[in-house]
């Protein structure tokens, strides 16, 4: 008897362990997304003509590979990273996380152009190619 009450418990236990492992969400709608704005944290990696600026970004499980977006003016280039989170009810996401390159293709080559985060306006170093 003891064996089969452990056996009923153990399976809304795994389930909720599953769920808490795997980052899923079960409130609000089905099928939201909601798109947030993070500061650059690296060097910028600046292409051999000039016209192609990478950042390193990171992003969890539930997340769309992040976009750089670029703000030119004629002295300086304001980069700000947009991730797109799904939420909602249904949404099952990995407890991953993931960090790769987020690129930016100016409309002008950057020059000599200063280098800075959109969302707190702290310069960039460049690193190397």
């Amino acid at each position: 008897m003891k064996t089969q009450k452990f056996a009923h418990r153990a399976v809304p236990l795994a389930m909720v362990t599953l769920f808490v492992l795997t980052g899923c969400s079960a409130s609000g709608g089905s099928g939201k997304t909601e798109t947030r704005t993070d500061p650059v944290t690296g060097p910028v990696t600046v292409s051999r003509d000039g016209s192609v600026l990478t950042v390193t970004a990171d992003w969890g499980g539930c997340d769309e590979a992040p976009r750089l977006r670029a703000s030119e003016s004629s002295t300086t280039v304001s980069l700000t990273v947009r991730v797109t989170t799904r939420t909602g009810r249904g949404v099952v996401c990995p407890a991953d996380a993931r960090s790769g390159p987020a690129r930016v293709t100016l409309r002008e080559a950057l020059g000599s152009r200063t280098v800075t985060d959109g969302t707190t306006g702290r310069r960039l170093p460049r690193g190397k190619a």
